[in-house]
């Protein structure tokens, strides 16, 4: 069932005196239009009442977060129930999202890659365990970089650098090809089989290896080997060409098309369809013969655990998919992606046949993305998901703010009243000052920052919390004390 919603936007509502007016309007607008859009009466397997539950989440956080559009598919018993529709392609001209549309998928691209090169295994054109250089003839990597192997380069494991994200180029414009591009991208950071490294290049460098093993192109062999037969008959690695959304960076401007020297790490293009048919392949006991249940079962299993930003939201990383154990015990597998306008995720619970799709023209989507995975978890009668943890920066913030804005008007007070203060105390205001009100400049003046991501409405006003705090340090520290 697919459910298109162009939730009414707080944000598009002109200015009146009425204000409260207007806000009860507006709640009743977004009410008569999710209502409608979403039937009441639908059976637990066409996706209600979580439907109806995301439904509402949906149109709250794109109008918080300034997203203009979302698409999801939900998935139960194996296989999609609904499919939700919300938003615009491009606000700018009006045009509706569509569930036929073709997105940017970015990371989504790495557990596909994963089945594509899991497919070669199994038919004797790759060796997941041999050295890539037995493979590689037009770029090998350094002498010194130890040998690596399909396997480490799909578990992130071999210790090969992110690589630079933002090398990006317009589709009709001159760009590196691949080998070039890896000979200037390639860094290590540890060993072959040390620990996880998440890497863009490993996986740009194994799609290298899997051209000069096979001799074919990289997106001509994925279509027929994986894309194809698992019905994924909109999605492409190769610059599609067909009328996309229009992404939207942080700070909610649009982006122009673009594509990447690499595509095995990011460069996959696909309908929310064509994503929620990769997940069904993935389930226990799928129809599809692409691959046998081992390999299906080796890409899902954890075989590096993971840390630092990434052990929040998972416990290990497989071959192409995160890995995470939910609070009753079941095992969920997962991926996300994230690019210069564009996310990403897919959730499944094999052994169920439970997942869920979110696909968005927006940067700004991670909170919109965490709370539509806590409301999924919760229907499925546990804890939230690692990547709900996401909101946890936002409850953190919505703290720190106050907080600050509290403890500069007390520093400013002390500053005014006080007839002297001690020299450690000035000493110590002078040097907290100065990093609580520059970082905010800093910030602002930056493409990208992890931050942006995860508080894309609440950074701005932490940054002037903290601003406020830095002045009123500086006051503190600098103002003559008063004499009697």
């Amino acid at each position: 069932m697919s459910v298109p919603v162009r939730p009414y936007r707080f944000a598009d509502a002109p200015p009146d005196a009425h204000a409260w007016g207007l806000r009860l309007h507006r709640i009743a607008m977004v009410a008569i239009l999710l209502l409608a859009a979403v039937p009441l009466d639908l059976s637990a397997q066409d996706g209600s009442p979580l439907a109806e539950r995301l439904s509402w989440t949906v149109a709250d956080r794109m109008d918080r977060d300034d997203v203009p559009g979302v698409v999801i598919a939900l998935l139960v018993d194996g296989g999609p129930v609904w499919t939700g529709v919300f938003g615009m392609a491009d606000p700018a001209t009006g045009r509706a999202l569509t569930e036929d549309a073709v997105f940017r998928v970015e990371s989504l691209s790495k557990p596909v890659t994963a089945w594509g090169a899991m497919r070669l295994a199994e038919t004797a054109r790759l060796d997941l365990d041999a050295s890539v250089k037995q493979c590689l003839t037009r770029w090998q990597p350094p002498d010194d970089a130890g040998p690596i192997t399909p396997r480490q380069l799909l578990s992130q494991s071999a210790g090969v650098g992110l690589g630079d994200f933002a090398a990006r180029y317009p589709p009709d414009a001159q760009r590196p090809d691949l080998p070039d591009h890896l000979a200037a991208d390639f860094t290590r950071v540890a060993g072959p089989g040390e620990r996880f490294a998440y890497s863009d290049t490993g996986f740009n460098l194994l799609e290298l290896v899997i051209e000069d093993c096979t001799g074919e192109d990289f997106a001509v062999l994925m279509s027929r080997e994986a894309l194809a037969p698992l019905g994924m008959t909109r999605a492409s690695f190769d610059w599609p060409g067909a009328e996309m959304p229009v992404g939207h960076d942080l700070r909610g401007r649009p982006v122009a098309p673009y594509v990447y020297p690499g595509r095995a790490s990011g460069g996959l293009h696909a309908t929310v369809a064509d994503i929620a048919r990769f997940a069904a392949a993935g389930m226990d006991g799928a129809d599809q013969d692409v691959l046998s249940p081992e390999a299906v079962g080796a890409l899902h299993g954890p075989v590096v655990s993971v840390g630092g930003l990434f052990g929040l939201a998972a416990d290990g990383y497989g071959l192409g998919h995160f890995t995470e154990t939910l609070s009753d015990g079941r095992t969920a597998v997962w991926h996300g992606g994230q690019g210069h306008g564009w996310m990403s995720h897919m959730h499944i619970v094999p052994e169920t046949g439970d997942g869920i799709v979110i696909l968005s023209n927006s940067q700004r989507a991670w909170p919109l993305f965490a709370a539509v995975l806590r409301d999924w978890s919760d229907s499925l009668g546990v804890a939230p998901v690692g990547m709900a943890r996401v909101l946890w920066a936002e409850t953190a913030a919505r703290i720190a703010i106050p907080l600050l804005v509290t403890a500069s008007a007390i520093v400013l007070w002390i500053a005014y009243c006080a007839w002297s203060r001690p020299p450690v105390a000035r000493i110590g205001a002078g040097l907290l000052s100065a990093p609580l009100a520059l970082w905010p400049v800093f910030a602002a003046t930056q493409d990208y920052l992890f931050l942006f991501s995860i508080l894309p409405g609440l950074w701005p006003w932490l940054a002037a919390a903290s601003c406020l705090t830095g002045f009123s340090l500086a006051v503190f520290a600098l103002a003559p004390a008063r004499r009697g």
